[in-house]
């Protein structure tokens, strides 16, 4: 039998009326003779609680201690469908991720997947169950649990289909698929049908929260499709695969709201460690350099790491300059003359009046630092500016 796997995020399964409708999506795979493995998320709000009593006990609680507590939180959700799943008479039966085979190496709280022993969930599938596996969670080697970080149940379900060869990974979420922007923000936003892996990853990266990095990558680099999909209605939502219809100069504008910045000023000697240290505990940033200065563009969560990382190599630079309450804009495509575009883009700023930080070249396209307030403006104006309000604009769009 073909396997799917489907993955639910918090919103998805953020009450009791809502874990009975995915049911409804997971007997639909079922009764067309597929095997299904279903990955879920903590329910809405669940991990915001959980790191607000942390809170309230310690003010740095150790990595580990989170991780067992966060972890938690999937483990509901796994029991709750399944007993849901059992209610209409299927045979389901729920795994965390330990039991799930699900390996990983110790960066707590942000741990990378090594290994995905896959033999239990076979055979489970093999005697004709569901297997409803908790996301964002794993084991590593010497049996600690470890939480994977940001978007940790969409590479959970794009890891297994991987491991598992399936037909398909399906993400359901509360927007029925991938947009030329956030939708909620920039109403002339159009849903994409079809993306590559590469573009998606392009999207991604650059801060469009449908869908994580990793996950892409697991996806690409083991040919499985993935679709997303709203899980409060039908529709073909985005899928995203090696096949594309056609290409497009502009595919949209992604945006990441919460952004801190660290100039680390007279960097010589010690920028090869620090960039090595960042990366070994899984800091995600984006790089700049100018001169003997390495910029670091950082989410404002991961600042305080980044921070403590950098100070360990105080004596390799000269100053530090931070600056923070910022948000970054991205427009992910071809951009022919970039020295023109940004010529164009800080005119179109300064006549809308968006506080402007820096606009420059980059892995995507073009990025643009702006005050947060201002995030959102910005976006919608990017998005007019480049053609993705225009009617005839948004069908070339794949």
């Amino acid at each position: 039998m073909s396997i799917i796997v489907q993955k639910f995020g918090g919103t998805s399964v953020g009450t009791t009326d809502r874990i009975k409708r995915m049911v409804f999506h997971v007997k639909k795979e079922r009764e067309k003779a597929h095997d299904v493995v279903v990955v879920v998320s903590a329910m809405n709000k669940t991990t915001d609680t959980l790191v607000r009593l942390a809170g309230e006990l310690s003010s740095m609680p150790s990595k580990r201690e989170m991780d067992m507590l966060l972890s938690t939180g999937e483990q509901v959700t796994i029991s709750l469908l399944t007993m849901a799943l059992q209610h209409t008479g299927l045979e389901a039966v729920s795994l965390t991720g330990r039991q799930a085979g699900i390996q990983t190496n110790g960066v707590f709280g942000n741990a990378r997947i090594t290994f995905i022993d896959t033999d239990r969930i076979k055979s489970e599938l093999s005697q004709g169950r569901i297997v409803v596996v908790a996301g964002f969670q794993g084991i590593t080697d010497q049996g600690e649990v470890t939480t994977l970080g940001r978007g940790g149940s969409d590479t959970t379900a794009a890891a297994l289909a991987a491991a598992l060869k399936a037909d398909r990974c399906d993400i359901y979420t509360d927007v029925d698929g991938v947009y030329t922007s956030d939708p909620r923000f920039v109403p002339q936003a159009a849903k994409i049908d079809t993306l590559s892996y590469d573009q998606m990853l392009c999207l991604s990266t650059m801060g469009a929260g449908v869908l994580h990095p990793r996950a892409i990558k697991h996806a690409k680099e083991h040919h499985v499709p993935l679709v997303v999909c709203s899980s409060l209605n039908e529709g073909l939502g985005t899928v995203i695969s090696e096949r594309t219809q056609r290409n497009a100069p502009i595919l949209g504008i992604a945006y990441q709201k919460d952004i801190s910045v660290m100039t680390i000023c007279g960097c010589e000697g010690g920028e090869s460690l620090i960039l090595y240290d960042l990366d070994s505990h899984h800091v995600e940033t984006e790089i700049n350099k100018i001169n003997d200065n390495l910029i670091l563009i950082v989410k404002d969560e991961d600042f305080p790491e980044v921070k403590r990382i950098v100070g360990q190599y105080h004596q390799a630079y000269s100053y530090i300059k931070e600056r923070e309450n910022l948000s970054k804009v991205s427009v992910i495509g071809r951009i022919d003359s970039t020295q023109e575009a940004i010529k164009n883009v800080t005119s179109v700023f300064h006549d809308c009046h968006i506080a402007k930080e820096s606009i420059w070249e980059s892995s995507a396209g073009l990025s643009a630092l702006v005050d947060r307030s201002d995030i959102e403006k910005a976006a919608r104006v990017l998005h007019m500016h480049f053609g993705l309000d225009n009617l005839e604009s948004r069908r070339a769009v794949l």
